[in-house]
């Protein structure tokens, strides 16, 4: 019996390009899909292939909007989300043996980016809108308080940010500039983004071609940020553990 055991070898950097190449891909198709909806392209809709057309047209400005639930581009968020919820675990568990003090951080944040791929698969920020709009005067801000689950978004983000200083300070320098990047990169999409997508709802509707195009870029934020995020922890498992994380069953 051969002694070889199987590996996987990832490129950070390869990684990262492959998922920025599928996220641009994303937000074209999402635009492209709803200038085609919105008639600011024109698209010849008779002819022998006429039903084809339409199953085109409804898969480009449903399956791929990207304001849209459960569709592809939600498949391919929660798979981005996903992804540093598994590397920060195995991190975790290797600090553990270690004894390292921040191992609970590093837990913790394979805890936290486990819950935000479930939340953006379930939709669960968005059952916030209403209560909070309940209990706060969301009026009167040009619309940036329009989606009011931002109000405690907002709270959360303050929150993580004091949790979490110690834990960023260790850090080498690196690693802080890629965690920092990836973190702004994506509460600027999460947070901020969908603020002005409240503005664009709030003055100009959300049936709009202006209003699709917007949230199409305002969500590859998220992607991006995303993105960092996963080639820095792949960056860290190279440098500070070369040979690797290796899963054994027993």
């Amino acid at each position: 019996m051969s002694n070889l055991t199987p590996s996987v070898n990832l490129r950070p950097k390869r990684v990262a390009i492959f998922l920025c190449v599928i996220t641009v891909l994303i937000v074209v198709m999402s635009v492209l899909g709803q200038a085609i909806k919105y008639n600011r392209i024109n698209f010849y809709m008779g002819g022998p292939w006429k039903d084809w057309k339409e199953a085109g047209i409804d898969l480009l400005s449903q399956t791929f909007f990207m304001d849209w639930e459960a569709n592809v581009p939600t498949y391919f968020n929660t798979m981005l989300l996903a992804v540093p919820a598994v590397l920060f675990a195995a991190i975790a568990a290797w600090k553990k043996q270690l004894g390292d003090k921040f191992k609970g951080q590093w837990a913790g944040l394979a805890w936290i980016f486990l819950y935000l791929s479930i939340d953006e698969a379930a939709v669960i920020h968005e059952k916030l809108i209403k209560p909070m709009r309940g209990m706060f005067n969301y009026e009167g801000y040009g619309g940036l308080l329009y989606f009011a689950w931002v109000i405690p978004g907002m709270i959360a983000v303050l929150v993580f940010a004091l949790a979490y200083l110690r834990f960023f300070l260790h850090l080498d320098s690196r690693s802080k500039i890629f965690f920092a990047a990836a973190l702004v990169i994506y509460v600027s999409g999460i947070i901020g983004g969908e603020m002005l997508s409240g503005h664009f709802a709030e003055t100009l509707g959300q049936k709009n071609f202006t209003y699709a195009a917007y949230v199409s870029i305002e969500e590859s934020l998220e992607y991006f940020g995303m993105i960092v995020m996963i080639y820095w922890l792949l960056d860290y498992i190279g440098r500070f553990l070369p040979d690797g994380i290796a899963l054994r069953v027993e």
